[in-house]
């Protein structure tokens, strides 16, 4: 039973259609005002990915460029990035390393969070049996 999400031209609401089959779904009309002007729109997803995964596709390169610029600010945004993606997974605090930067203190593992970050998920790979490649 699927729903798709579309944008109606006459009265400029994104709106939800639910059919009861995908064959149902050929003539669409908006809820709200009747109109069939409408225009499909792409549906947000998300990807679910396993701990493994997850540490498969860390991408160094691309959190040591995030931390390049050095300062407070820049660390606490890569930090409090890092705490949403693998705080879990490592057993990582970075949320706490990101609010201590954004007070205004500065946090020693910040001076080389970068290999402190590859040691980590390297370890936590080790755990995992996925290697280590890096």
């Amino acid at each position: 039973m699927p729903i798709y999400q579309y944008d109606c031209a006459d009265c400029a609401d994104p709106i939800e259609v639910f059919f009861r089959s995908v064959s149902a779904a050929s003539d669409p009309k908006c809820p709200e005002c009747g109109s069939s002007r409408l225009t499909r729109r792409v549906s947000q997803f998300a990807r679910v990915r396993s701990d493994a995964q997850r540490l498969a596709d860390v991408d160094f390169t691309e959190h040591e460029a995030a931390l390049e610029r050095g300062d407070e600010r820049g660390f606490a945004k890569w930090a409090r990035q890092a705490s949403a993606e693998y705080d879990e997974v490592l057993g990582s605090n970075y949320r706490e390393l990101a609010e201590q930067a954004e007070a205004g203190e500065d946090p020693v593992e910040r001076i080389d969070a970068g290999y402190t970050f590859r040691h980590k998920v390297n370890e936590a790979k080790a755990k995992k049996n996925l290697g280590n490649p890096d």
